[in-house]
């Protein structure tokens, strides 16, 4: 039996309590479905119809372009001529390829921005997922390699050298995009929002009025858990809130969960010891949608090396037997909810 939950279950809970309005103006939130999930901008200053058909308007240029789903999308075009030829792209495309293997290059190739064979042959975010046999899976993995990716930033072209090759952007795309949305709105004099990429991706903007901290509840990582179940709850200002877990979108076949976010090594979904990975991170990061990815595939003791040596950045690691652990910058910022759930600390290797 298959049964497919793409798109079920997130990770982030907006808690909108006590939002208030800015001065004599109430806050404005306009929603729409872009990458396939329902995106959600809360504006409190500059609140006219224009901002927001801006913000949209680029985000879905942006979705257009760097879309896997999309057939006529840049990435796709990049993939259709893989051992063939190279293809012209926009400063966009460019700019998140550019980034995702420097991603790529940070993590050893955990993220990898080729995976497109291995998530296109497991299908868990389309119509029909399934478990392929281990020869679909060796010849998928064959073709990823961020290596054989060829840029000539000066003609604006990337090239694919194997036939078979295929980019997506899943893993880093929705997060250029969120720095794209907040860019648009700091310029026309926002400097207080709520922009909601499907709730695994949420930057809230300056502070709440009356410098009240931003809260956002961290969903309980587990299969099935019902939408207001939380594992805890973290605070701040001016902060970028990224989460990865498997709950977010799989299918289940023979009894058994499959999820989406798909390891590189070996070609199928990653099986770390992790349940959740939450980064908090500075406003115009640029690295937190691919990072909270790698650092799900990586596991706890690698996922957090890799954290504490980029300054900035703090993160909030679950793991499959209930354990949390948290980096130290993030100790203040967030509170344990969740009496099933257990504060850890890792034991020093020596």
């Amino acid at each position: 039996m298959l049964t497919n939950m793409k798109g079920f279950w997130w990770g982030l809970v907006l808690l909108s309590a006590g939002l208030v309005s800015c001065g004599t103006r109430e806050p404005v939130m306009r929603q729409k479905e872009v990458y396939s999930t329902l995106v959600s901008i809360t504006l409190f200053q500059n609140t006219s119809n224009s901002v927001f058909d801006k913000i949209f308007q680029r985000l879905e240029t942006i979705d257009q372009q760097m879309s896997a789903q999309r057939p006529t999308s840049q990435i796709s075009q990049i993939s259709a001529h893989a051992g063939i030829a190279p293809v012209k792209v926009s400063s966009d495309t460019l700019w998140v390829l550019q980034n995702s293997l420097r991603m790529s290059q940070l993590t050893d190739g955990i993220f990898d921005p080729t995976i497109g064979p291995v998530t296109f042959l497991w299908n868990v975010e389309g119509n029909n997922p399934h478990v392929p046999s281990a020869g679909e899976i060796a010849k998928a993995k064959a073709l990823v390699n961020w290596r054989d990716v060829v840029i000539n930033p000066g003609e604006k072209t990337v090239y694919l050298t194997k036939p078979g090759m295929r980019l997506d952007f899943g893993g880093i795309a929705k997060g250029y995009a969120m720095d794209e949305a907040v860019r648009i709105a700091k310029a026309a004099g926002d400097t207080i929002g709520i922009f909601n990429m499907g709730n695994s991706s949420i930057c809230l903007l300056g502070s709440k009025p009356g410098h009240v901290p931003w809260r956002v509840g961290l969903q309980t990582p587990e299969y099935g858990a019902p939408r207001d179940s939380l594992m805890g709850i973290v605070e701040g200002y001016n902060f970028v809130v990224e989460t990865s877990g498997p709950y977010e979108r799989y299918f289940v076949q023979d009894g058994k969960y499959y999820h989406h976010i798909m390891d590189p090594r070996t070609g199928a979904p990653a099986q770390s010891g992790l349940a959740q990975v939450t980064l908090l991170m500075p406003v115009d990061t640029k690295l937190g949608d691919g990072l909270s990815t790698s650092c799900f595939i990586l596991g706890l003791d690698k996922g957090m090396k890799l954290i504490e040596s980029l300054p900035g950045a703090q993160a909030i690691f679950v793991t499959t037997d209930h354990k949390v652990y948290i980096t130290p910058g993030a100790v203040a910022q967030f509170t344990l909810t969740n009496p099933n759930y257990h504060l850890a600390t890792l034991t020093p290797v020596h």
